[in-house]
């Protein structure tokens, strides 16, 4: 049977062409662009937003569906990028899906055009033809991206004409070339740290948060993930060459998404990692200093000259959008719950603090990480079980800990603050099938992903708020978990223990 024929295969993409469907229905485009084309006003007449949402529901069934089926354990000789390739069609010439930003993106480039400065000028004050489709809650307000991120927006609108339609489809040009990026790099990076790259492949890049947030919502964050990708697979295999080439390219993705700059800890950290477990306390805190120390440098120094370069460092007092109390952050959530009760007593706004306390767990989270891939073996040491599916510093091999560590803290800092949004979770998810996480880690990645997805696509199309959204995804995820407690992800029985 063609590859393109079996179930999970269709099943996927018969997914991704309904999503694209769906987001041709009125309600979800910003204005009446599309009904410029007649076969399109015709299919937004049929359409309603109504049967519109119907239609994204199945449509993420399927997709999900899709990826299920075409798991290693369950099909072990489908090549998993042309799968990618396949589902990535339908969303090619279609509105952002789930996102609006990449008309925001196209203003920017429009501004940069006009010989303004994006960290000063306003977007969709400066007119042209992606001022009407901002997002009301980013209207007036200035850039918040690094430059690299500002200077793909404005190539991709100067080189499509700033057509009010085309150009911001064509946002996704630099979306698809680090997605292509990611889909070689993962595979390699995996192979070099023992764990299986079609499932590595799977987990990280065929994921359908991939698919829907960075092909179909055409997110800047692709630029830093696939770029902190390589960063990691270059210091992995070219040791303390790798460690500078790494830095820079660290930096380099931090001028796309600014996160990106934790990522120099594990590039520090990779090239020494293998000798850290025979050293005592000292002399591993010392040496990882150090290493951690010369990465910093540099990606400090390249960050710094880019930007010096380029549009400064305006980001940094960009006009505060003020996270609208209905958002997706656990601060969020929190202030939705317990903000009625103290508005009672206090008018005192209640995010930012909740935020500032969100932020300050998530760096100690990070720490904690630290210690528990790093220093758990001389600090507080515990007893972890032979085929244990967290490997800790007692484990002796710190080869992959740097790694891990990135993963751990991505999602840390993805939660923090006041604004979230479920694509955050590819920062570090991009690289969770490199850590040899068992089937059981696996499923539960997947009620994770499911979880998101609702969540996020609740908010955007369905207008569901964040805690019912939360609450149907948690459901639909425990589901998941209930009905595949035997199902197998990784092709080998025996990669499905961690530590081994």
């Amino acid at each position: 049977m063609p590859w393109w024929r079996r179930r999970g295969v269709l099943s996927g993409f018969l997914g991704t062409v309904l999503i694209s469907i769906a987001v041709l229905t009125p309600g979800f485009v910003p204005n009446d662009i599309l009904d410029r084309s007649t076969p399109l006003r015709w299919l937004r007449v049929v359409l309603d937003l109504q049967v519109g949402r119907v239609v994204m529901a199945v449509g993420l069934v399927l997709l999900f569906r899709g990826w299920v089926l075409v798991r290693p354990a369950a099909d072990p000789t489908l090549r998993l990028g042309r799968v990618l390739t396949l589902w990535a069609l339908p969303m090619l010439v279609v509105p952002p899906v789930f996102s609006s930003d990449a008309f925001l993106y196209a203003d920017q480039g429009w501004i940069i055009h006009l010989g303004e400065h994006p960290y000063y000028s306003p977007l969709a004050e400066m007119g042209g033809p992606f001022a009407e489709n901002v997002h009301p809650v980013w209207k007036g307000t200035t850039a918040v991206y690094p430059p690299l991120a500002l200077l793909s927006q404005y190539v991709v609108a100067w080189a499509t004409g700033f057509h009010a339609y085309w150009s911001v489809i064509a946002m996704r040009i630099p979306v698809l070339l680090a997605v292509a990026v990611m889909a070689w790099a993962v595979p390699r990076l995996a192979r070099a740290h023992g764990a299986d790259p079609r499932t590595a492949l799977w987990v990280g890049v065929l994921n359908p948060l991939v698919v829907i947030h960075f092909i179909g919502g055409a997110h800047n964050d692709a630029g830093m993930v696939a770029l902190v990708t390589l960063a990691m697979l270059a210091a992995t295999r070219w040791g303390k060459a790798g460690l500078v080439l790494g830095s820079v390219l660290v930096a380099l993705g931090a001028g796309f998404k600014q996160p990106g700059l934790i990522a120099f800890i594990a590039v520090g950290l990779v090239s020494v990692a293998p000798t850290l477990g025979r050293l005592t306390l000292v002399r591993r805190f010392w040496r990882m200093f150090a290493y951690v120390g010369a990465a910093g440098v540099i990606t400090a120094a390249t960050f710094i000259a880019m930007s010096e370069l380029t549009f400064g460092f305006g980001w940094r007092h960009a006009t505060n959008i003020g996270e609208l109390t209905w958002g997706m952050s656990p601060a969020s959530v929190v202030e939705q719950i317990i903000g009625p009760f103290v508005r009672l007593f206090s008018d005192y706004p209640l995010l930012p603090v909740i935020a500032k306390i969100f932020t300050v767990v998530a760096l100690l989270t990070a720490a904690v990480f630290a210690w528990y891939f790093f220093f758990s073996d001389h600090i507080a040491p515990r007893r972890v079980p032979e085929r244990a599916e967290h490997a800790a510093a007692n484990d002796k091999d710190f080869t992959s800990h740097p790694i891990r560590w990135l993963v751990w803290a991505f999602n840390a800092i993805a939660f923090s603050g006041a604004g979230f949004h479920t694509w955050y979770m590819i920062w570090g998810g991009s690289m969770f099938g490199v850590l040899r996480y068992s089937d059981r880690i696996l499923r539960w990645a997947i009620a994770a992903c499911i979880m998101f997805v609702v969540v996020q696509g609740g908010l955007e199309y369905y207008a569901l708020r964040p805690i019912p959204g939360w609450l149907l995804g948690a459901g639909l995820g425990w589901i998941f978990l209930a009905r595949t407690r035997h199902m197998r992800i990784n092709p080998c029985a025996d990669a499905a223990s961690e530590g081994s």
